[in-house]
């Protein structure tokens, strides 16, 4: 029987099975949700298709530029990583639970290394200071969200017991390390096609980040957002990847800082939805590595927890795409070059 959901009890008990026994399935929760995320990604989609079936995906000049020597490490190092990632080699048990870092480090490397093949630039080749400062910022940037989970509990990592929790620490801010870098380098490559072009998607909905009711807005979404992630989980928790959003671009407009949501004030939204492609894309390769790893985080989603692909439920994913965005605005605040992406034609990186 189908009945609007109330609440959750006992939600600080077992969290591994918090959601899943306390908070079930739930149509209304679902078909709202969904109806949310579906009509925000439609006007993109839209735009999307129409630049593809014109067939205007840029190429970008691709094969006029060597593959670089990095990229075959990169290949090498991933494959292996993955190799033993999904594998139970006696001779390799007791390392096998750290396969996340030749994984992402390989990956790294070789999308940097598509980017340099297609145009000639990647974020590691030409903006190489600020790409490497990515890295620890990444760390703390992910340590962010790991902290707002310890209140709503939609992630929990199993494998990991036995570890003591400074090797815990180390072994997580390294893995940590690699998020903004991984989602900043499939952006660039990404921006190497006409389809993820400026022109493709101008002339959008203006919104002027840095005017009083914006301001205002996001003031009252990251307050309610972050209050209610702690005291109202089980209803607010979608909410822990927008506030944190909220809350860097507010920072950045209060300080009169550059934000790289700055363009959305000219109706470009060519950069928000590339890196929230970007993060699906690499959401997908996160949940594809980690399903038949040793070490692996799993999920349990109030309301909404159906259809897994691997460990993520279906409407999990759309969590990905404003993280992607939270990863645009940190990787701005770092350095706006390395929200660029290659340029058509001419190579030059073309930034916000």
């Amino acid at each position: 029987m189908l009945a609007f959901p109330t609440r959750c009890d006992d939600w600080v008990n077992q969290p591994e099975r918090l959601w899943e026994t306390k908070c079930p399935f739930n149509w209304y929760v679902f078909a709202g949700m969904s109806a949310f995320v579906a009509l925000s990604v439609l006007p993109f989609l839209r735009r999307l298709v129409k630049a593809m079936w014109e067939q205007k995906v840029y190429r970008n000049g691709a094969g006029q530029h060597l593959f670089p020597w990095f990229g075959w490490i990169g290949l090498v190092v991933m494959t292996a990583g993955w190799v033993i990632s999904w594998t139970r080699f006696e001779w390799f048990a007791s390392a096998q639970r750290y396969s996340y870092i030749p994984l992402w480090a390989g990956f790294i490397l070789l999308v940097n290394a598509l980017c340099v093949k297609r145009c000639g630039r990647s974020p590691l080749t030409s903006v190489t200071r600020a790409y490497l400062w990515s890295f620890p910022a990444s760390s703390l940037f992910w340590w962010f969200f790991e902290y707002l989970n310890r209140y709503v509990w939609n992630w929990f990592y199993v494998g990991v017991r036995g570890i003591s929790p400074l090797e815990y620490a180390v072994f997580a801010t390294v893995c940590f390390a690699s998020v903004l870098p991984g989602v900043t380098a499939v952006a660039w490559l990404l921006g190497s096609f006409k389809a993820f072009s400026d022109d493709v998607y101008c002339g959008m909905a203006k919104v002027n980040m840095r005017s009083r009711a914006s301001v205002v807005a996001m003031s009252l979404l990251s307050a309610v957002g972050l209050a209610g992630i702690v005291f109202f989980p089980q209803f607010t928790y979608p909410l822990l990847w927008i506030s944190p959003l909220m809350v860097f671009v507010l920072v950045q407009v209060l300080m009169k800082e550059r934000s790289a949501l700055d363009v959305l004030a000219a109706g470009n939204w060519s950069v928000v939805f590339r890196f929230a492609v970007a993060s699906l894309i690499c959401g997908l390769a996160w949940e594809t590595w980690n399903y038949y790893s040793l070490a692996k985080w799993i999920y349990a989603i109030p309301w909404v927890h159906r259809w897994e692909i691997w460990e993520m439920p279906l409407l999990g994913f759309a969590g990905y795409l404003p993280f992607g965005v939270a990863c645009v605005v940190v990787a701005a605040w770092i350095d706006p070059r390395l929200t660029g992406s290659c340029g058509r034609g001419n190579g030059k990186v073309v930034a916000i």
